[in-house]
């Protein structure tokens, strides 16, 4: 059974794994996660089975707007993924913004995401800028957003 709910201290070491599989960095994803865990408590959410954790996303509020948002992370493991985990991750994370009376809601992915971006279509974003080099070198990206 996949339970969602919000980041815990004991899922720390395996949430850290999750983003060193993307970053490639422990130390780059043990600062991220802490960072996180501090600043985005109300929206940093895992999923969890068996005591596993399966994926987490993090969002946050636009400092000086708070009726705007950015997704910062959706991240489900290999073995986990193609299950709806990252969609019940991404529908936790739209319930804790709406509480919030959030207006729009951001987020970033490669263009040639195509897991990603056919999920992101179905919750409502669109596209609205295609940014080069967003995070770098050949690191392109579209600027997607929702409307609550």
């Amino acid at each position: 059974m996949v339970v969602i709910r919000g980041f815990e201290e004991p899922d720390f070491d395996q949430v850290v794994a999750l983003e060193m599989a993307g970053s490639g960095s422990v130390y780059g994803a043990s600062v991220f996660i802490r960072q996180m865990q501090a600043l985005a408590g109300e929206t940093f959410f895992v999923s969890s089975i068996d005591n596993q954790i399966a994926g987490y996303t993090i969002g946050s509020l636009v400092s000086g707007a708070p009726e705007k948002g950015w997704i910062l992370r959706l991240q489900v493991a290999e073995p986990y993924r193609r299950r709806g985990i990252g969609r019940m991750l991404l529908q936790r994370l739209h319930e804790e913004f709406g509480n919030m009376d959030l207006r729009e809601l951001f987020l970033s992915v490669s263009p040639a995401n195509s897991r990603a971006l056919p999920l992101y279509l179905s919750f409502g974003y669109e596209e609205v800028a295609y940014r080069t080099e967003y995070f770098g070198s050949g690191e392109d990206r579209l600027i997607l957003r929702r409307r609550f």
